[in-house]
Formats: structure tokens, C-alpha cells, sequence
């Protein structure tokens, strides 16, 4: 969800004022979400002795109203409107936004306060579909734990320690950095979820001329989090987990739950030493 840094200079200033009537349809396709808001005036001064060229916008989202809030475009916006294509269609997801102001001038932006959350949610009032999450819910709070959700970043600053230009990617697994992903900070701080681990499979695989001893556990959790490949989950004790195989399973055309296997990383892996923040349930 990260955009990347758009010019050398990006200033905070808390006090300018966010847009107002933030607004958000959901066309009968299903496939997506409209955010508009009020446009806001050039206010034709100087913001910080800086003469203000024109008004952009950036455009955040959360999965809780509370919780940590993604932007969601790479460059400020031009016009007030946004749509935004990832979006659940699981009745049990909450997708929030946030707007805020973004004022350009001859070398930097400048972006002012966020404005309240506004949330927009798919209701659903199939009884059967909801006695089902229900279930699956009360079996992981029962039989689960709480995990940390950390996405991994596809775009922001590029690592200086050992981004490769000419292959576009990552040079070292173990840069303490960006943690093998090509951006800084490697991945970004999602929110707390319930997960409950299967047995480990376990197997032999033939690695430099040598059997090594392969173990990858399992694991499943409600739908609505979609969980990516290469995310990862920490556990309450802080053993990491890389997701390397996930899979939504429907019913009735609903989702409902989501299976992965995982991989356990080193306890030596410099990801360990990762900057973590507390994170709060999704559910």
C-alpha cells in the first residue's frame, strides 16, 4: 500500500487543515471503491515562506479505524477523486480512509493534517454465511494466537545497502536494511490476528551434496486478512514465520478462511532484528 517518495523534501505541517465531505460509493460491479471529497482552494499565500504552486491530495487506508492507515498513491493527486481496486469482497472487512492535503510548491510538498476515518463496509445478511465465520472465528480464539501481520513493501525507498539497479531487486537475503525486499524497512506493520498452527510437515531435501532436515508448518486464519505470499507472521514468543504458500477457500461463492504454510526463519537471520511496533487485533 506504500507510495513512494515523490521529491527530495516532504514536509509535515499537522495544522493545515485536511479536505471535508469525504465520501465513498461502491459501484455495482463490486470490484472497487470511489473516494471523493471536497476540493480545496488554492489558498494563494506563502505556507512555511514557500509560495504555494497548486493543491494535490494523498489518500490513506486502514482495516481498522483506530489502526495504522497506508497511502495508497505514489504521487499526490491532482483531482478529488480516488478508486481504489483492492478491496475485499468478504462482508467482514472494514475498508477506512483517510484524506489529506497536499500542498505543492517550487521544490517540496507539503502535506497538511489527515481528516477523520470514514469507513465503508460490504454488509451481508446470509445467516448461514455468517454462523460459519462465527465458527472459524471461536476455533481460532479458542484453539489459536494472536500473531503480528507484517506486509512486505513492493515499492518506497530503494535500499542503499544492497539494491541492485541493473536486476531490479534485492543483492543480499541478510541485509539489515530491508530484509532481502529491495526497500527500506522491508516490510510494513499490519495489525494483530488469530492464527492456529497445523504440524509441521516434515522432509528431506538433497542441498549441496547433503541431506537437510526441512520442516514447514501450516496454518490457517479467517479470509478477510489476505494474507500474500512472502508476508510474514510473528508469533507470541517471536519466532518468525515467512508465508510462502497461501490460499483463499470459498463455499457458497463466500470466503471464509484462509490456509498457508510457513516457513520459520533462522533465529540468527538478521530479520529478528527488524524495528517492530505494537500492533493491535484485526478481529
Amino acid at each position: 500500500m506504500n507510495g513512494g517518495c515523490y521529491m527530495n523534501i516532504e514536509t509535515f505541517q499537522r495544522n493545515l487543515p485536511p479536505p471535508t465531505h469525504i465520501d465513498i460509493s461502491y459501484p455495482r460491479d463490486n470490484r472497487h471503491i470511489i473516494v471523493t471529497w471536497n476540493e480545496v482552494k488554492n489558498p494563494d499565500k506563502h505556507i512555511l515562506n514557500k509560495k504555494i504552486i497548486s493543491v494535490n491530495y494523498n489518500v490513506y487506508k486502514g482495516l481498522t479505524q483506530n489502526g495504522i492507515f497506508y497511502k495508497l498513491n505514489n504521487q499526490p493527486l491532482s483531482t478529488n477523486r480516488f478508486e481504489d481496486y483492492d478491496v475485499s469482497r468478504n462482508p467482514q472487512v472494514q475498508n477506512w480512509y483517510k484524506v489529506s492535503t497536499v500542498y505543492k510548491s517550487e521544490d517540496t510538498y507539503i502535506e497538511g493534517a489527515l481528516s477523520q476515518p470514514v469507513c465503508f463496509q460490504v454488509h451481508n445478511t446470509d445467516r448461514w454465511f455468517l454462523k460459519m465465520n462465527e465458527r472459524n472465528l471461536w476455533i481460532l480464539k479458542n484453539t489459536g494466537m494472536l500473531f503480528d501481520l507484517y506486509t512486505r513493501k513492493y515499492d518506497g525507498e530503494r535500499c542503499p545497502q544492497c539494491y541492485d539497479p541493473i536486476r531490479g531487486r534485492a543483492g543480499s537475503n541478510d541485509c539489515a536494511v530491508c530484509y532481502g525486499t529491495g526497500f527500506v524497512g522491508g516490510y510494513d506493520p499490519a495489525f494483530q490476528l488469530y492464527v492456529r498452527l497445523k504440524p509441521a510437515q516434515q522432509s528431506l531435501d538433497v542441498s549441496n551434496q547433503m541431506y537437510v532436515n526441512n520442516t514447514s508448518p501450516g496454518a490457517w486464519t479467517i479470509s478477510d486478512t489476505q494474507i500474500k505470499n512472502r508476508d510474514i507472521l510473528i508469533s507470541p514468543v517471536g519466532t518468525i514465520y515467512q508465508v510462502i504458500n497461501s490460499m483463499i477457500n470459498q463455499a457458497g461463492g463466500y470466503l471464509f478462511h484462509q490456509e498457508m504454510n510457513l516457513k520459520v526463519y533462522d533465529p540468527n537471520d538478521a530479520i529478528y532484528d527488524m524495528k517492530r511496533t505494537t500492533l493491535y487485533p484485526r478481529l
